[in-house]
């Protein structure tokens, strides 16, 4: 199932709890508590989680600093597993209306953000090469696969952007001088220009708006926008045509 399916999928799920909830408020909250730590799961895998299982807790905790939704949504999550924890705990104990309504708009939230931002626009798997790997490997790479360009990492970070132009001035053919030369080595001033770095929660006319500027071929997002914190995902012009 694509991720737009299964932001989708949460949706309808979400719009059947708001259905239920007039009518049995008890199972609409234990629902959509069960909702709410499945939805986490999905994005804490999205990041690296690879536990067997975990809780609305724990993943709300593996995505600090690793994920695309922001810390005072996510303080929010965890005061929502010590309820669900508490009512696992305690015979007879159900979600009151109030509550199972909160957790609810909670997911509503949740969910709507996802479906707006850079977060949901970009594509998570990002393929990247590391500035020190020989530049015969960076264009096997990008031929094999099909990529026009193929974001550079210093450590952890995007510090340019290779395209197929790059790969033609380097002059990569045996004997050329690029042979045996390094990603790093073929940089040039163009290639670390042109791409632009965006916040995981930043709005989709954001995202436009950030790829109109001249030069800009396409954007890495990061948790808070900043250049010196890991890729989350890449936004191409094809990626904002696909949604219009």
């Amino acid at each position: 199932m694509s991720e737009h399916s299964i932001i989708g999928s949460f949706a309808r799920r979400l719009a059947h709890l708001r259905g239920l909830l007039a009518r049995d408020a008890a199972e609409a909250g234990d629902q959509g508590l069960k909702l709410l730590e499945e939805y986490l799961e999905y994005e804490a895998v999205e990041v690296g989680y690879h536990q067997e299982h975990g809780s609305i807790g724990r993943y709300a905790s593996w995505l600090r600093r690793r994920g695309p939704i922001p810390d005072a949504l996510l303080d929010r999550a965890e005061v929502y597993a010590q309820v669900r924890n508490c009512l696992a705990h305690s015979y007879g104990l159900q979600t009151s209306p109030d509550l199972a309504a909160e957790v609810i708009e909670f997911l509503g939230v949740l969910i709507q953000q996802e479906a707006n931002t850079a977060a949901q626009m970009m594509s998570r798997h990002i393929r990247s090469i590391d500035e020190t790997s020989r530049l015969v490997d960076a264009r096997d790479t990008m031929l094999r696969e099909g990529f026009g360009r193929l974001p550079v990492l210093r450590k952890e970070t995007v510090v340019a952007l290779l395209s197929e132009r790059d790969l033609v001035v380097a002059d990569l053919i045996p004997g050329g001088k690029a042979d045996g030369m390094t990603v790093a080595e073929a940089l040039t001033p163009q290639s670390r220009r042109r791409f632009g770095v965006i916040a995981a929660d930043a709005s989709q006319p954001a995202v436009v708006e950030a790829l109109r500027r001249p030069g800009i071929d396409a954007l890495i997002v990061t948790r808070d926008g900043q250049r010196d914190q890991p890729p989350l995902g890449i936004i191409t012009h094809a990626d904002v045509l696909y949604r219009m």
